[in-house]
């Protein structure tokens, strides 16, 4: 990347995910969109590390399952959503990442963010609060956040490369669970004003046997998935003008309700995914 001190770049990105889940012979499907639109203000540089200030503009989520539906808008006006009010509230709070000129995410600070959050409308319920907090944490927290803006923008290769040239990388990915991503990049096209970057990745969860406490639940993962995008990329200033990744992952999540349980339930699962940037 060779991003501007002082100016402002921005993405527009939305996730698709839709999800399968096998449980004593039955199959239930859940899917998901989510995403917004945000802002990279360059505040400073230094060798090698850009500092960005990082606002969403906006944001929002949707999940069905059966025949629940989740919605929720930083765009609603209804005072009475929580969740609403919530991204609401996460656009007027501003947060700072460290990136390297490679696109390696260095830090991610939000404490203020989530500190406003637990500061929201009194009239909530603090468990209330707290409990949908949890869950935005998942999709929107430090680790999440670092996770997913590196799996889009650790694309960069070490040393200059030409038309059909490939280098590798290795990232980590920390939302609930961890995982490794294993990457794999070809440059297929270069012009006067932008280069195609394809990638083939695939991703190992990690090898765990512990089990992590989420609500009133004790969970544990173990997956394996591929992952294939395609990525735009301004010549002048590295920027991502556009990139559309696609995911399948599939493993078994198990489950018991107290830590001393033998009774141990396995659900299947498989997950498909979408995600889609463009910049304004």
């Amino acid at each position: 990347m060779n991003l501007t001190v002082g100016e402002s770049y921005y993405h527009d990105n939305i996730s698709k995910i839709k999800m399968s889940q096998e449980l004593q012979g039955e199959f239930f499907i859940s899917e998901m969109s989510f995403g917004g639109k945000m802002r990279f203000l360059v505040k400073k540089k230094t060798d090698s590390l850009y500092d960005l200030e990082v606002e969403f503009q906006t944001l929002f989520y949707n999940m069905q399952s059966d025949d629940n539906e989740i919605s929720a808008s930083s765009q609603s006006v209804d005072s009475t959503d929580i969740f609403s009010s919530i991204l609401k509230e996460m656009t007027k709070s501003p947060f700072d990442i460290s990136i390297t000129r490679h696109g390696i995410v260095e830090d991610v600070k939000m404490e203020n963010l989530f500190e406003n959050l637990f500061n929201l409308n009194p009239d909530i319920p603090r468990l209330e609060r707290a409990r949908i907090i949890y869950l935005t944490k998942q999709s929107f927290g430090e680790k999440a956040m670092k996770g997913s803006i590196e799996m889009l923008t650790a694309i960069y290769p070490s040393k200059p490369v030409e038309k059909g040239d490939e280098w590798k990388n290795q990232i980590r990915l920390e939302t609930i669970f961890g995982e490794t991503m294993e990457n794999k990049f070809v440059l297929t096209e270069l012009s006067n004003d932008f280069a195609i970057i394809n990638v083939q990745s695939k991703t190992i969860s990690d090898d765990n046997d512990s089990f992590i406490k989420t609500g009133d639940h004790l969970l544990r993962m173990k997956s394996t998935g591929s992952m294939s995008s395609t990525y735009k990329i301004d010549k002048n200033s590295g920027w991502i003008i556009e990139s559309e990744t696609h995911q399948d992952i599939s493993g078994i999540i198990e489950t018991k309700w107290r830590e001393d349980s033998i009774i141990i339930l396995k659900i299947p699962f498989e997950y498909n995914g979408s995600i889609k940037i463009k910049a304004e």
